[in-house]
């Protein structure tokens, strides 16, 4: 994926945020798209996987968050019904620049979104990847503490970016709230994003023995289950 200009991509509006490099396991009953996966199969990314702001993802054109993630196939399985099991894995972000749902699905025309680094940036990424994992760990942690059992240490990428997702996708945070860090430009402002959230997070959990509210929802038509 070099070319830097909008093109066209099928997209999946669904009620959960895909993270670059995020596995995300979905099944399949609809017909539309049934036949967007026929006609995608051997394209890479196969679709982009975007938020939907409102309405159902049964049978309607959903409202969508404008950025989202293209998403490669690493399994397909075909049920003797025609259902679909497939399973994806995030890749390049992108910002939609319009709609289309002529085809019965929606496709949309896309610009690829790139991490912003500044030079001052680049100095101090391995100082806030650093805090992040840290902040991490302790929130780990103090989850281990309240279930009285031994978490096993996580490991992350050397790449500051890299474990910014990497750690965004592992967070039981509001489906907003992972929508806000996909959507944050540099890494250095998604690593400080995340130390603010961790330490939030680990605060809530040991004052009140619970975290962060979940509130994805996972789609009818194809889900994480």
């Amino acid at each position: 994926m070099t070319d830097d200009h909008p093109i066209a991509l099928p997209l999946f509006p669904l009620g959960t945020v895909l993270f670059p490099a995020a596995p995300l396991p979905l099944h399949i009953f609809e017909e539309r798209y049934h036949r967007m996966m026929a006609e995608r199969r051997g394209r890479d990314p196969i679709f982009g996987v975007v938020l939907t702001r409102q309405g159902r993802e049964v049978s309607e054109e959903s409202e969508i968050h404008e950025v989202g993630t293209a998403a490669s196939l690493l399994a397909y399985h075909a049920h003797p019904d025609g259902r679909l099991d497939i399973a994806v894995v995030g890749g390049r972000r992108f910002r939609v620049i319009s709609e289309d749902w002529s085809r019965g699905y929606l496709v949309g025309t896309i610009e690829w979104m790139d991490e912003i680094v500044s030079r001052a940036d680049r100095e101090r990424l391995y100082d806030l990847r650093r805090q992040a994992v840290a902040a991490f760990a302790a929130f780990v942690a103090a989850i281990a503490r309240q279930i009285d059992a031994v978490v096993p240490e996580e490991l992350f990428p050397d790449d500051p970016s890299e474990t910014s997702y990497a750690i965004a996708a592992r967070l039981p945070i509001n489906t907003w709230e992972r929508q806000s860090l996909l959507e944050t430009r540099g890494t250095a402002d998604r690593l400080q994003l995340l130390n603010t959230i961790l330490v939030r997070e680990r605060r809530l959990l040991t004052e009140t023995g619970a975290g962060g509210s979940v509130i994805d929802h996972p789609s009818q038509r194809f889900g994480s289950n």
